[in-house]
């Protein structure tokens, strides 16, 4: 294979993602948590939702030493396969739902989506590795790129498609159709696992194993400081999506089959970030592309807080066009993250440990963190602090301490370093002044031309 190019059928990695992201934007994403809040689920439970695939995800750690030994493409296909059949469960409970009390029916559906991220959760050390076999160093941006495009566009359409069965019908029978189209597209990616090329075969130096001890790991000063990077931002930035999805239904007053169509456009909006980096990722490197999401974040934000405290007005329009650009921006941290992780550990002897360690460490975090934060929103949501002239509600004190918390995520990112890499305010440069200043400079060439 050269070392340049992707591999012979690499297609059905990218199909086998698209399919399993219409599966788990529903049954993960913005779907479970509006069926669970139309069931009357507090906030507390929607955090425990949101927490459960990265808390079961700890399981890697069981599984990861020996999953070379295990083989990579059979321990996904065991674990994908088990956590379909749960799915089957999960689109039959809106029905079942009916006929229960709603906190029984709360407690069913914690069941299986326990079941579901357990298996989940013991199959997935196996991606990354089976990936960092497959495609070599010099392409993982691109083939990261288009990874995520094929799962954007599934996004797109799976959100878009949940919110119009949504929209006009907000009968629990409406959630059993979403679900079992969940239930269709993780059947699907199933089948493309399968063609997905076998992984390959490591040759290790005499003496190494591909066992180490976890302790060894943490000798790594590289993969040590993205370690403790990509856990802060878990921690204070992602794992308070699902209470803006509430703050956006709630306080301002967007309906469940509006809020899935805005997500389906904030998908394709990483859709075309990620078309920006599959040319410039692999050259300009990952860490600048991270800064510029740091300076995101920390508008985004502020916005947020903004809003709650109603200090902005436009609500429907601006509410809106921050979740648009979420989804913009969240593909870019995305990508830009995987691909340091990979070229930071996946040419590693041990490289599944590596990956597993980092998931588990940062999706116990993740998993953790929203039920703190749900139970948080629960204490202050009916508290009023005035400061000054200004009057802050329980959402306003919730984003202004994610605001403030943003200082130890910038902590981390100044401790990330890439070789070869260029610079975030470089980037900035380009972005906001070259590359303008350049299509002026052809626009009025060209005008000049036509005179």
């Amino acid at each position: 294979m050269d070392s340049e190019t992707l591999p012979p059928r690499i297609h059905n990695a990218f199909l086998f993602q698209a399919f399993n992201a219409v599966s788990w934007q529903i049954c993960l994403g913005s779907p479970l948590i509006l069926f669970a809040r139309e069931l009357g689920a507090p906030a507390v439970v929607l955090g425990l939702l949101a927490g459960l695939a990265p808390l079961t995800s700890s399981l890697q750690l069981l599984v990861a030493p020996h999953a070379e030994r295990i083989g990579y493409r059979r321990l996904m296909l065991s674990g994908w396969s088990a956590r379909v059949v749960m799915l089957i469960f999960l689109a039959l409970l809106p029905l079942a739902a009916v006929y229960m009390p709603a906190p029984a029916t709360i407690g069913v559906l914690i069941a299986i989506m326990l079941a579901f991220t357990t298996m989940r959760g013991i199959a997935t050390c196996a991606w990354l590795p089976w990936v960092a076999s497959i495609v070599p160093r010099a392409v993982r941006g691109s083939y990261l790129s288009r990874d995520r495009t094929y799962i954007g566009i599934a996004s797109v359409a799976a959100l878009a498609t949940s919110g119009v069965m949504l929209f006009n019908h907000r009968g629990l029978n409406a959630f059993a159709v979403v679900f079992a189209l969940s239930f269709a597209g993780g059947a699907l990616s199933l089948y493309f696992l399968k063609r997905i090329p076998e992984p390959v075969q490591r040759a290790l130096p005499d003496g190494l194993t591909a066992r180490t001890r976890w302790r060894d790991l943490l000798r790594d000063g590289a993969f040590v400081r993205l370690l403790i990077f990509s856990a802060t931002v878990q921690l204070f930035v992602l794992s308070t999506a699902a209470f803006v999805t509430v703050f956006v239904r709630e306080e301002v007053g967007i309906n469940d089959g509006t809020i899935l169509w805005i997500t389906a456009i904030a998908a394709l909006a990483g859709i075309g970030a990620l078309r920006l980096m599959r040319s410039r990722i692999d050259r300009l490197g990952s860490r600048p592309f991270l800064g510029l999401v740091f300076l995101w974040w920390a508008g985004y934000y502020l916005a947020w807080f903004t809003l709650a405290a109603n200090l902005t007005g436009g609500r429907m329009m601006l509410a809106p066009l921050l979740l648009i650009a979420a989804g913009f921006f969240g593909s870019i941290y995305e990508l830009s993250l995987t691909r340091l992780l990979m070229n930071t550990a996946g040419d590693r002897p041990a490289m599944t440990q590596y990956f597993a360690l980092q998931s588990v460490i940062v999706s116990l975090l993740a998993g953790l963190s929203p039920i703190v934060w749900g139970w948080l929103l629960d204490t202050i949501h009916a508290t009023s602090i005035s400061v000054g002239r200004l009057t802050l509600n329980g959402y306003a004190l919730f984003f202004g301490f994610q605001w403030l918390m943003l200082s130890v995520v910038f902590l981390a990112l100044m401790q990330v370093k890439e070789g070869n890499a260029t610079r975030t305010s470089t980037l900035l440069y380009h972005v906001l002044v070259a590359a303008p200043g350049h299509r002026l400079a052809a626009i009025t060439h060209r005008g000049h031309f036509h005179q």
